[in-house]
């Protein structure tokens, strides 16, 4: 109980902490300026570090932050949001836009990938983290494999940020550029439902024996992969809302701009009800199938994931406009999304340095009042930040020599 509110009640805190209201009557123009959405995105980066924490065997077990492990989804599909929003203010803004957009946008994330992959080639020596053979270590290293099985999101903002640059050069219109960037979303999320959690696929009907995951070459394994897990793909459509709602801003600017609290209020009503679509799924559904018995379940997993496009379509909605009204920005959310991409990859390697504190999987440890698991965040957070700093430095120095 002591942790959980200490943890929920600094989340509030840094929610409402620099909170700035509209005049009566008036819409806030300002809404998406740079320093709203860096709040924004700041406290995403907070929600997806606590989402993993709770994955901790203790934190299950206690259900302390509980909340947390079934939004991380969500605070994610908010960094692509606001990723499809700026990416198409700049376009618009810039008419060269996309002449640097390589050098600019999308080299310092793939020099960010291979300094990570040194970072997680020496933690995996020194702390043994899982069994590595030649051909992991070459995959590993060229990232055609995750060594950092957290590190889904740079690899698939990669994609979006290339079919945003291919669809608009080629395109005339806006519209039809996003449309190709839906399709490319599309895909990966279609690639997940055909592929599931593993690679059953490879000698086919493996998972089916009596040792199935025990005796599964590492290949086969889940997190093996690129694309096995929902993870990978259940947020990555919230890039194309963003999109769609830069493009189209103005008509919705002008839809609330009569009769907002009215309007907002249905939009809540709507909200509401993806919010319980997407948990309801979750539930009873699940992107799980394969480990219930029920074979790949390409029909579980759209269920689940069209449900779950419809949550984060009305929330994303519910949010920004909500910001039309009451925005909020502080030092500590600026921070933390200016560190946002170095303070996630770094993420593995801190949860993991400090499990002692906590226990094993199989024989978790808590102390009276969870002092220990207070311990433990304590530890992983300070931990986490330290190393990207310092992975931070790293790779502005070594982007500064290859991007000029």
């Amino acid at each position: 109980m002591l942790i959980s509110i200490l943890i929920y009640g600094f989340t509030l805190a840094l929610l409402f902490w620099g909170s700035s209201f509209a005049t009566k009557g008036q819409l806030k123009a300002d809404y998406l300026s740079i320093e709203n959405s860096t709040a924004a995105k700041g406290f995403a980066c907070l929600g997806v570090f606590f989402h993993h924490v709770s994955q901790n065997p203790a934190f299950q077990q206690t259900a302390d932050i509980k909340f947390f492990e079934y939004i991380g989804f969500i605070f994610v599909g908010i960094f692509f949001f606001y990723s499809g929003i700026g990416l198409l203010k700049s376009w618009k803004a810039k008419p060269d836009y996309l002449s640097t957009f390589f050098k600019k946008r999308m080299l310092p994330i793939i020099i960010a990938i291979y300094v990570m992959n040194i970072f997680y080639a020496i933690f995996i020596c020194i702390a043994k983290y899982r069994e590595m053979d030649a051909l992991r270590w070459v995959l590993g290293l060229l990232n055609i494999i995750i060594l950092n099985d957290q590190s889904w999101y740079p690899i698939v903002i990669l994609i979006m940020y290339a079919a945003f640059m291919f669809a608009f050069k080629k395109c005339k219109k806006v519209s039809n550029a996003i449309f190709v960037v839906f399709l490319v979303a599309l895909a990966q999320l279609v690639i997940f439902c055909i592929g599931g959690h593993f690679a059953w696929w490879i000698d086919y009907g493996w998972y089916k024996g009596p040792q199935s995951f025990g005796t599964a070459k590492w290949y086969q394994q889940i997190l093996a992969l690129w694309f096995q897990g929902e993870w990978w793909v259940n947020s990555t459509m919230c890039f194309v809302m963003g999109l769609l709602w830069a493009h189209h801003e103005e008509k919705i600017i002008a839809f609330f701009s009569k009769k907002y609290w009215l309007k907002f209020s249905l939009l809540g009503i709507l909200m509401a009800g993806g919010m319980y679509l997407g948990f309801y799924t979750m539930m009873n559904i699940s992107y799980w199938s394969e480990f219930a018995g029920h074979g790949v379940g390409r029909i579980d997993k759209t269920i689940c994931l069209v449900s779950q496009q419809v949550q984060l379509a009305t929330l994303l909605a519910f949010l920004t406009v909500l910001k039309f009204k009451w925005t909020r920005s502080n030092k500590v959310l600026s921070f933390f999304s200016s560190i946002s991409l170095e303070f996630y990859l770094m993420q593995r390697i801190a949860l993991n340095s400090f499990l002692f504190i906590t226990g094993t999987k199989e024989n978790p440890i808590i102390k009276e009042l969870h002092w220990n698991l207070l311990a433990y965040f304590i530890a992983v957070f300070a931990a986490n930040l330290l190393l990207a700093l310092i992975y931070k430095q790293i790779n502005k120095k070594i982007t500064k020599l290859l991007v000029r």
